[in-house]
């Protein structure tokens, strides 16, 4: 049976509203004239989603449709280039402050969960489609940026990805993936925000009936 990849598409059904990280928007420079982009791509946040796409790819292609192989690769191989503390700080918006050191970790680790999951069923299909970086965009500060990529014959999925990073201490993190303008931060932020609505209903604290 043919299998097809949707790579970090179709990940989420959430709106357009981007989250700049610290609630601070970001400025980003156009891209870059397709003749002077190929240098460019070899650095920076670029570098970095070329890697981890490369990497998956090789994967896959190698893959003998295992499905706890391809969630020990995941979790092993390619969480390491995501900040969930960050997409959790994000999600959680300023309810972050009114939780404690725990309700933070379990929040953490529930999006981890929950996105390498969604990925172990979207990556179970795989039909040789390419996925490719093509423009990255540097904040002002340099930062954040935006590095934007391209699936080859998508197969009615999202054609387009845009990689949101961030400059951390230890190198540059995805804090957010945009599949079509679809946002994976504002799909946990609308998640967070149900469930503590149905916190608040069944009385008691609501960030600790969320999570």
């Amino acid at each position: 049976m043919k299998r097809r990849v949707v790579l970090f598409s179709a990940l989420f059904a959430a709106t357009a509203l981007q989250a700049a990280p610290y609630g601070a928007p970001a400025r980003y420079g156009s891209p870059l004239p397709p003749a002077m982009q190929g240098e460019r791509l070899h650095t920076g946040p670029a570098a970095v989603a070329t890697q981890g796409l490369d990497k998956m790819m090789h994967f896959l292609q190698n893959s003998d449709g295992d499905l706890q192989k391809l969630g020990a690769f995941l979790n092993k191989e390619i969480a390491p280039y995501f900040d969930f503390a960050y997409m959790a700080r994000s999600a959680a918006g300023a309810m972050w402050r009114r939780m404690n050191e725990r309700q933070k970790k379990r929040l953490a680790s529930r999006i981890k969960r929950q996105f390498l999951a969604t990925l172990v069923e979207r990556l179970g299909s795989y039909d040789r489609q390419q996925i490719r970086v093509v423009s990255q965009r540097l904040s002002r500060d340099g930062h954040t940026g935006v590095v934007t990529t391209a699936i080859r014959d998508p197969g009615g999925y999202p054609a387009r990805l845009d990689f949101r990073f961030y400059r951390s201490k230890s190198g540059w993190k995805v804090f957010d993936v945009m599949a079509n303008g679809q946002s994976a931060v504002v799909h946990y932020r609308r998640q967070f925000r149900r469930a503590l609505y149905r916190g608040s209903l069944r009385g008691g604290t609501p960030i600790a009936a969320a999570y």
